[in-house]
């Protein structure tokens, strides 16, 4: 199917990488930031600013729809393994921009596969979900951003453009389909949330990658962590704006600490990878909350 697809795919990616040939170095900068929208970084400090600081029941449903989708997504590129356009010999004639920051990182993909677009796709789920009940605005904002994203990935070179229009289309269809389960059963979230960490775990049958493992621990860190949320902290999103400020620094803080400052001290061991991605989930959903309720923040 792909090869049927590569000329669209080829056609595509050089019309869209001919834009460097106008701003070169500075348009690669651009691209970068529309593809930071899809970013792990930037999509937690989101949802953490939605669920601690303004709507908890949206970061919830935010939360349970990315989740899905990433697993979602994990499992396709598992069960597809499709190479990246820079591996494949066909499209050898375009632009890959390698760049390895704390920020963006697309210098180490080539170990991951490319279908569908893992940033696509949590575009589409997230933007897609905060979009949800919104009128014509709040859909133009949200289609815009996808469209960003995925643009990114093929001005960078990381992804053909079937990719991302897969990994948005999926996004989008997470966002649907949870948001009817998630408000329709709400009572039942824990359940819900359990329910996407199990299709995370079916990917171990396929392949155990890092970041299968990482998503898995993230996920049961984060089901028992809103678990004892719900049964014992139950926090409230009102504050002034410099406690609420506080609230997302200070915890943001706490969450890269786990994220970057284990790393760092933990070997590079799989099951390691899920202890640090299960403490973040734990921390994001109780944790966190129980401390700056406590503190009064």
């Amino acid at each position: 199917m792909f090869q049927f697809l590569s000329g669209f795919d080829h056609a595509v990616m050089e019309a869209v990488q001919s834009l460097a040939r106008w701003g070169g170095g500075f348009l690669d900068k651009v691209f970068l930031v529309f593809t930071f929208l899809g970013e792990e970084t930037f999509v937690i400090l989101l949802l953490i600013a939605v669920y601690w600081c303004f709507h908890k029941k949206l970061g919830e449903y935010m939360l349970f729809s990315l989740y899905a989708a990433m697993s979602m997504n994990g499992l396709l590129k598992d069960t597809i393994r499709r190479p990246r356009p820079f591996l494949n010999p066909e499209f050898s004639d375009l632009r890959y921009v390698k760049v390895d920051s704390v920020l963006v990182n697309t210098a180490g993909l080539g170990s991951s596969f490319s279908f569908p677009s893992g940033h696509s796709q949590t575009a589409g789920s997230i933007y897609g979900t905060m979009a949800r009940g919104h009128k014509a605005k709040g859909w133009i904002a949200a289609a815009a951003a996808i469209l960003l994203v995925m643009v990114s990935r093929v001005y960078l070179g990381v992804h053909y453009p079937t990719d991302t229009i897969a990994g948005a289309a999926l996004g989008l269809f997470s966002a649907w389909v949870c948001g009817m389960l998630f408000y329709r059963f709400y009572d039942q979230k824990t359940l819900l949330l359990s329910l996407a960490v199990v299709l995370s775990g079916v990917s171990l049958f396929f392949n155990p990658t890092p970041d299968t493992i990482k998503m898995l621990g993230l996920g049961v860190g984060a089901v028992v962590g809103v678990a004892l949320e719900d049964a014992y902290v139950q926090f409230r999103t009102e504050g002034s704006f410099p406690a609420k400020l506080l609230r997302l620094v200070l915890g943001f803080g706490l969450l890269m600490a786990i994220r970057l400052g284990l790393k760092m001290v933990f070997p590079d061991l799989l099951w390691l990878h899920a202890v640090r991605y299960g403490l973040m989930g734990f921390a994001g959903t109780f944790l966190w909350p129980l401390i700056f309720t406590k503190a009064g923040l």
